[in-house]
């Protein structure tokens, strides 16, 4: 016999309710037998009688670590939470015994505000408030943990280097769930928009399964959110990288600095072009990619590299950008006093960072002493720079592994061509500097020079450190000694270099490449560049010895790094560094940046294993799942064979007023092609649940974005499908805003909206159906906590989490038992 939709246990927790539901046919005994009084009208669709009401305080918490850091205040409600809300009812599976799952959705609304909010279910237990009185409270039991230990999901996660892997709201927006046969729970997401398959205790089984274009063969649809591109791509990683830092102690939050080129400014030819050729087949890139207002309100700053023109540089101020890393420092100086944002003395106001690319490389040779003087003679913020070891270990100031034969010369005169490139490991610091000047003038097209009487600061500094000229190679210990001899040399004539030489930053890069590569001569080297453990370590020691751990950070293009220094120096803020130049056999350092694979390696090694969807990206696979229009709602057949997940809003480009619902197949865990469509009501907007009552009748909840508004639309709808491809019919089963409350179950309440004789569930989303039998259904709120605002409009208190039980006007249509 084929099981019923609608367990036992369901029904049976709510025959109290629907046996104490007033009779409206019977007023009182009959003393006149002989007289028949017509019969009352059948209910008018759409009608509907509430019998049961429980609330569940929107200010309900449950163990687990603090949340909300990413949201702000709203309806009376100060963030962050010391532990994890039980927040909204996006979907309910019956538990038995009047108990019930129910799963709150991403947690507070968007994929960058949710990365602290852990994926639960909680068992609850309504305690119906109804005609004949009750406590109308919901009691929770306690809850299971979607997690992933055994690694099943791909790409980047909030978790992804703990051992239990807790899925979070940045990770997936879960809106509906059922239960199969076997026990285990399938789960519908919005950002994939994904099924979730895990056992029942929250376990992912598999990954997470993409939904196929029907129109597209070999392609799927997709929302923006989607981690299988590159635009989402982004913030994942950085959310990994936090999740990483936050697990060793380290609250300083990851900064994103990305090549400007791949800034999101809605101007798709700022793509960089490629520096070489890229390999046949390679796609193109996309310029579109790291979206500054996503990465904000997800809590990142960003500090765009290299920009060194005016217009670039009002461009991206103006579009929000945090800092900018430039070889022209002077230049910047000139933009930011044009934008307001310099103080009085000409150094930069609080809240930008100004950065001197390797120092200012356009102004003076780069990463030497003269280099950083006009960092700061700018009034820099913040002196940029790169590191290599020596072959005693010490850190020093170079781009490049070796001594390049354009940027430097030997002290003695001989010739230094590229056949005699020396690799910088191969020297002391001692020898490095006592052999080689490099004050090359390369920056053609630039006002780079070497005139040593523009840098009077690193003049004298040399002369008292016994450094043979200003240009040698200088280690990071001289840096950090330098920036204070300048301070004390300008004190007096100028007191405002002096003084932003007191607190100018430092952003220290560890030059690695994790790559075999090749050098200008196409030698191959291997480990031309140290362990990221060994540069790291070194770097970090240089600063921590020299109490500069408030003024520094570490940055690298190898995220192995940053791991590092969040593990073993957690009071030194990262910094993380995108680029994509592609790298191709005949360039000379094929580093290719960071995002290109080498070879078949599946994630790029640079990415400290991530997985990256290199030049995946909206121009190839356009976004065509509106966002938060994922999988809102999924049924279950009455057979059990087959998940229904319906698209919650129109496809991008599609018919409007229409979605679709897509036929998965349990035992071949495969989409079948067959789909159904669905038509919204005029002032629809969205579909919230849809849930089978048989094999053809089922119910959905439509409804529009008003919150508290009892000329709104909130509807449940019965539909009927009539076959794959061919649209569903529908008909009125509840006018959510006027439902009958004879038994008196809610009084008017000053300040709050429909509550008394005509009770209305006036809530932006109601997003949960159980079906208990073809008369009665439980309807719950998913309650936004704490943004939506829809029944106490008087107080401005956040929604409460609302459960309740109606009788319907007419029972669902169709013949024999649910099921």
């Amino acid at each position: 016999m084929r099981r019923s939709l609608v367990s036992a246990a369901a029904t049976a927790a709510a025959a109290a309710l629907i046996a104490a539901a007033p009779a409206a046919a019977h007023r009182g005994p009959h003393h006149h037998h002989h007289h028949h009084p017509k019969p009352p009208p059948p209910p008018a669709a759409g009608s509907s009688t509430l019998l049961g009401r429980a609330v569940l305080p929107a200010q309900t918490f449950a163990p687990g670590p603090s949340s909300g850091n990413y949201i702000t205040a709203a309806n009376g409600i100060t963030p962050p939470f010391p532990s994890q809300p039980v927040q909204g009812v996006s979907a309910a599976l019956p538990a038995g015994h009047g108990q019930y799952w129910i799963m709150p959705d991403n947690g507070y609304g968007s994929i960058e505000n949710s990365a602290d909010f852990n994926l639960r279910m909680y068992l609850i237990q309504p305690r119906y408030r109804t005609a004949h009185g009750g406590a109308g409270d919901v009691q929770v039991k306690r809850f299971i943990q979607l997690h992933d230990p055994d690694h099943r999901i791909p790409f980047a996660i909030v978790n992804t280097w703990t051992k239990d892997r807790v899925l979070t709201g940045a990770d997936f927006d879960l809106e509906s769930v059922q239960r199969a046969d076997d026990g285990t729970l399938w789960f519908g997401d919005e950002f994939g928009p994904f099924l979730i398959h895990t056992d029942g205790d929250g376990k992912v089984l598999h990954a997470p399964y993409p939904l196929p274009d029907p129109d597209n063969p070999g392609h799927e649809l997709r929302a923006a959110q989607n981690p299988y591109s590159e635009e989402s791509s982004v913030l994942r990683v950085m959310n990994a990288l936090r999740g990483d830092a936050q697990q060793h102690g380290d609250h300083n939050t990851p900064v994103v600095s990305p090549d400007s080129d791949l800034i999101d400014d809605g101007d798709p030819a700022t793509a960089a072009p490629p520096r070489v050729t890229p390999p046949a087949g390679l796609p193109r890139a996309s310029s579109e990619i790291f979206n500054i207002a996503s990465l904000h309100a997800a809590g990142f700053k960003v500090v765009p590299y290299t920009v060194d023109d005016a217009a670039t540089m009002a461009k991206l101020i103006d579009l929000g950008v945090d800092g900018l890393i430039t070889d022209r420092p002077d230049l910047l100086h000139d933009v930011l006093g044009q934008k307001g944002r310099l103080d009085a003395d000409g150094t930069v106001k609080a809240g930008f960072d100004a950065e001197a690319h390797r120092g200012g490389r356009d102004l003076r040779p780069e990463n030497t002493l003269p280099s950083m003087e006009v960092g700061m003679d700018e009034l820099a913020t913040t002196l940029e720079t790169d590191q290599h070891l020596t072959k005693d270990g010490v850190p020093v100031l170079s781009h490049d592994p070796y001594v390049d034969t354009g940027k430097c010369r030997r002290t003695d005169g001989t010739p230094y061509g590229t056949k005699d490139q020396v690799l910088i490991e191969s020297l002391t610091l001692k020898q490095l500097q006592s052999q080689f000047v490099c004050d090359g003038i390369i920056r053609t097209g630039t006002p780079q020079t070497n005139d040593p009487a523009l840098s009077p600061a690193a003049v004298a500094f040399a002369r008292q450190a016994g450094l043979s000229d200003p240009y040698v190679i200088p280690s990071t210990q001289q840096l950090f000694d330098f920036v204070k001899f300048y301070a004390d040399y300008y004190k007096n004539s100028d007191p405002a270099k002096a003084a932003e030489a007191q607190r100018v930053r430092f952003n220290i890069e560890t030059k690695l490449n994790p790559r075999t590569d090749k050098d200008v001569l196409g030698n191959v080297y291997a480990d031309r560049t140290p362990s990221p453990e060994v540069i790291t370590r070194a770097v970090a020691g240089v600063i921590e010895r020299n109490g500069m751990a408030g003024r520094s950070d570490i940055q690298s293009f190898d995220f192995r790094t940053l791991r590092i220094t969040h593990r073993e120096f957690p009071d030194l803020p990262t910094v993380a560094l995108w680029g994509d130049t592609p790298a191709t056999n005949d360039a000379v350092d094929n580093d290719g940046t960071n995002l290109q694979p080498q070879g078949d390696e599946p994630n790029t090694r640079w990415l400290a294993g991530l997985y990256w969807p290199y030049r995946e990206t909206a121009q190839d696979t356009p976004f065509k799942v509106q966002t938060s229009g994922g999988f809102e709602s999924m049924a279950l057949t009455s057979d059990h064979r087959t998940l229904l997940p319906m698209l919650e809003k129109p496809l991008v480009g599609g018919p409007a007023g229409q979605t679709k619902a897509y036929a998965f197949d349990l035992r071949t865990k495969r989409y079948t092609g067959q789909t159904y469509t669905y038509n919204y009501d005029p002032k629809g907007v969205s579909v919230a649940d849809f849930q089978m009552v048989d094999r053809t009748h089922g119910l959905t909840l439509e409804r529009d974005n008003t919150q508290g508004d009892l000329n709104g639309f909130k509807a449940l709808e019965q539909v009927t499908l009539k076959g794959p491809g061919r649209p569903v019919t529908k008909a009125l089963a509840a006018d959510l805003i006027h439902i009958s409350d004879p038994g008196g179950i809610t009084q008017p309440t000053p300040g709050d909206v429909g509550l008394g004789s005509t009770f209305a569930f006036p809530f932006q989303t109601i997003e949960t159906i159980v079906v208990l039998d073809r008369d009665h259904v439980l309807i719950a709120n998913d309650n936004n906590f704490p943004f939506s605002l829809g029944r106490h409009t008087g107080s401005g208190a956040p929604d409460d989490n609302e459960l309740i039980v109606l009788k319907l006007g007419q029972p669902v249509s169709g013949s024999g038992s649910v099921g």
